[in-house]
């Protein structure tokens, strides 16, 4: 994998950094997504590690605008972000603000988008379950679908560890979600809307913050992982 390198994913409008970190005592990824809106705006979706390297890059791409925290389960260097950019706006889910109560948060994010990127991104969360929150958003520019860690697959490209975890779920190539959430639904109607309403959003590609790449066909693949639902 290119660690620690940001990759242009739309030309002049995304770009990914992926970021190893440990987790059971074994390799994972952490993947930070970059969206320029207009007049140079940047969001960081799901920051990682901020490194001297990645603070030149930004600074190349534009002014970071807001700082996005879309699961709990990625908020370990979110102190370091907030003291280089306190002029940026941050936001984070529930559960996440509760947690993080060290941190000023602008807002929580939720089913309406922040004036900041309204128009530009469109956001929700996977509803019906016990489980804390994680938001997912699309860029209608790039036709990309940006999932938290709502999804397991084994792609080949991940550490040999990501993998391994993976194939303990049951879990090989295709996307999927993991049964130890689906343990945890108690609505199952609200998950199906949930999923009929990401479906109706204009993407055929997909990128998440554990690192999964789905270059087309990204609809019908996120579909599949969720046909369990219907």
């Amino acid at each position: 994998m290119d660690w620690n390198t940001l990759i242009e994913w739309e030309k002049d409008r995304l770009w990914y950094l992926d970021m190893p970190y440990k987790r059971y005592g074994m390799c994972h990824v952490h993947r930070m997504i970059v969206i320029r809106i207009s007049k140079d705006s940047l969001i960081i979706h799901n920051p990682a590690e901020l490194t001297t390297r990645l603070q030149t890059e930004l600074s190349a791409l534009g002014t970071i605008k807001a700082v996005v925290s879309p699961s709990v389960s990625y908020h370990q260097t979110l102190s370091e972000w907030w003291l280089a950019y306190s002029q940026a706006q941050f936001y984070a889910t529930p559960s996440l603000i509760n947690l993080r109560s060290d941190l000023n948060f602008d807002g929580a994010l939720s089913a309406q988008s922040p004036d900041l990127w309204k128009g530009e991104l469109l956001q929700t969360a996977i509803l019906g379950s016990n489980k804390p929150r994680k938001f997912i958003f699309c860029d209608p520019q790039s036709h990309t679908l940006l999932l938290s860690d709502n999804l397991m697959a084994a792609q080949p490209h991940l550490p040999t560890g990501q993998k391994l975890l993976t194939w303990m779920h049951g879990i090989h190539q295709d996307l999927r979600y993991p049964y130890s959430d689906k343990r945890h639904i108690t609505q199952m109607a609200r998950i199906r809307t949930s999923v009929q309403e990401i479906m109706t959003w204009p993407f055929d590609r997909l990128l998440s913050s554990n690192g999964l790449i789905v270059p087309q066909n990204g609809k019908e693949a996120f579909y599949q992982a969720f046909w369990w639902a219907f």
